[in-house]
C-alpha cells in the first residue's frame, strides 16, 4: 500500500522565514497545527530553553523545551507544586474560577493536587488502573475494536477517521469503565470537545470567560446524578467505586468527586482519540512503519507508546517552584510559574535519534507523553492497551487509505490533536 501523503509538510520542518517569541506557546493557532508547534520548540530549544514569558491576558510563566529540565521539574512533585496553578489560562478567568470555586484552578482534579491528598485520591482508583486490572479489559477493547473498524468497513468507502471513529472509540471504552450508558457518548464528548477545544472557534460553547464556567457546571450537573444514582444503587462498575469513596475514613467530598468523574470520563478519552487520529495519520506519512506493524504485530504496546510520543497530546503542565533555582543560566524564584512542554521534550534531539521521524521499534521508555514523577498519568496502561488493539484490528485488513483533504487541527494549547481527517480507504 503506498498513501498519497498530506499536502502538508513532515511534522517537525520549520515555516520558512518564521521568527517565534516565547510568547508564541501562547498563540492557540501555533499550538493548534502539527508544523508550526514543533517549529516553535524547535526554534526555542534552540535560542532560549528556560523563556520568560510575559502576555497581557496570562501571569508570567517561565517556558521550558528541553527534555533534560522538563524531566526534572516532573520529577521532583514537592519542590515544584501542581498547585495553584496547573495550566496556562488567562488571568480573568483564573479569576473567574477562583470566585465561583475558590481556587484558580476551578475544579480540583488529581492534576491540581499536590501530597499528601493527591496520593489519597489517587489511591481510590489506582487498583482500576493497575496493569493486570487493565489486562483483563483487553478482551472487550478488542471486541469493541472490531467493531469500530466493522463500522468503517460499513461507511467505506469514504470517512471523516477522526470524527467518525478515532472520537468515539475511546469514549465508548471509558464509558463502558464507568458503568454509563451509550446514550451519554454525545453528551460527553461535546462537553469535552468545549472543555478542551475552548480556544477554537469551532468546538468553544462561546468566545467569553463564563462559557468555560457553564460548561463546568453542566459537567457538574450529570455526574451529580450519577452520584446519587450509584449512591442507592451501586453496581459493579467505576462510577460506584467514586460514588462511594472515602478518604481518611470520611465520604469524599461532593467538589472532589465532581472533579474525579469530569477528569476520568474527559481525559480518559480525549488524549486517546488524539493519539489515534494522529498515529493514523503518521503511519500515513510513514508507509514503512505501517508495512512494519502489520508484518510484526507483536510491536503492540511498544508502537503504542511510541505513537503517544509523536502525538504528544497533552501539550504541558505548570508547575510552581517552592525556592530559588537557576536553570541555565536563568534566576527562577520561590512562586515562579514554570511551564512544561511535552512535545518539546518528546523531539529534543538530544535525547531521540532522529525525533522527526515514526519508529516502531524505538524504546518507549524514554518519552514523556504520560509526565513523570508521582504526577504519571493513572491512565496510562488503559491509553496503550486502546491504542494497540485498534490499530492491530484495523492495519491487517486495511488494503489502501488516502487523505482526500488537509487534515484539521484543533487550536488549543492544552490538550490538542485532529479534529477531522477526511480520508478514503479500502478495508477486508
Amino acid at each position: 500500500m503506498t498513501p498519497r501523503q498530506s499536502t502538508a509538510a513532515t511534522a517537525g520542518s520549520p515555516p520558512e522565514g518564521r521568527d517565534f517569541q516565547p510568547a508564541d506557546v501562547l498563540n492557540a493557532r501555533i499550538m493548534g497545527d502539527e508544523r508550526s508547534m514543533y517549529a516553535l520548540f524547535d526554534y526555542l530549544r534552540e535560542h532560549d530553553p528556560v523563556a520568560r514569558v510575559e502576555h497581557p491576558d496570562y501571569r508570567p510563566f517561565w517556558s521550558l523545551s528541553r527534555y533534560d529540565d522538563i524531566k526534572r521539574i516532573g520529577s521532583e512533585n514537592d519542590r515544584f507544586l501542581s498547585a495553584p496553578r496547573t495550566i496556562l489560562i488567562p488571568t480573568a478567568f483564573e479569576e473567574a474560577l477562583l470566585e465561583r470555586f475558590g481556587t484558580r484552578n476551578g475544579l480540583e482534579t488529581l492534576i491540581h493536587m499536590d501530597r499528601p491528598k493527591h496520593l489519597k485520591m489517587r489511591k481510590v482508583t489506582r487498583e482500576w488502573f493497575l496493569p493486570r486490572s487493565i489486562e483483563s479489559l483487553r478482551a472487550e477493547v478488542q471486541a469493541l475494536s472490531r467493531e469500530f473498524v466493522d463500522k468503517m468497513r460499513e461507511m467505506g468507502p469514504e470517512c471523516d477517521f477522526v470524527r467518525d471513529i478515532a472520537l468515539l472509540f475511546p469514549l465508548r471504552i471509558i464509558l463502558s469503565i464507568l458503568g454509563l450508558p451509550r446514550e451519554a457518548e454525545s453528551t460527553m464528548l461535546k462537553l469535552t470537545q468545549e472543555m478542551f477545544g475552548s480556544q477554537d472557534p469551532s468546538l468553544q460553547r462561546a468566545d467569553s470567560q463564563t462559557a468555560g464556567l457553564d460548561v463546568l457546571n453542566d459537567f457538574g450537573a450529570y455526574f451529580s446524578e450519577v452520584i446519587e444514582d450509584r449512591k442507592k444503587n451501586p453496581r459493579d462498575d467505576l462510577a460506584t467505586v467514586l460514588a462511594n469513596a472515602e478518604v481518611d475514613g470520611e465520604p469524599m467530598n461532593v467538589l472532589d468527586q465532581a472533579s474525579y468523574f469530569i477528569i476520568t470520563a474527559s481525559a480518559g478519552h480525549d488524549t486517546t482519540s488524539a493519539a489515534i487520529g494522529g498515529g493514523m495519520k503518521a503511519l500515513l506519512e510513514h508507509p514503512d512503519q505501517l508495512d512494519l506493524w502489520r508484518k510484526q504485530p507483536e510491536l503492540d504496546i511498544q508502537a503504542a507508546k511510541e505513537i503517544i510520543r509523536w502525538v504528544s497530546p497533552v501539550r504541558h503542565m505548570v508547575r510552581t517552584a517552592t525556592e530559588d533555582l537557576e536553570l541555565r543560566g536563568r534566576q527562577i524564584r520561590a512562586g515562579d510559574n514554570i511551564a512544561l512542554w511535552y512535545p518539546a521534550a518528546n523531539r529534543d534531539p538530544e535525547v531521540f535519534e532522529h525525533p522527526n521521524r515514526l519508529d516502531l521499534r524505538r524504546d518507549p521508555k524514554t518519552q514523556l507523553a504520560f509526565g513523570y514523577g508521582s504526577h504519571m498519568c493513572l491512565g496510562q496502561h488503559l491509553a496503550a492497551l486502546e491504542v494497540s488493539c485498534f490499530f492491530r484490528e484495523l492495519l491487517p485488513r486495511l488494503k489502501e487509505m488516502q487523505f482526500t483533504a488537509e487534515p484539521e487541527w484543533i487550536h488549543a494549547i492544552f490538550v490538542g490533536g485532529l479534529k477531522s481527517m477526511p480520508v478514503r480507504y479500502a478495508l477486508d
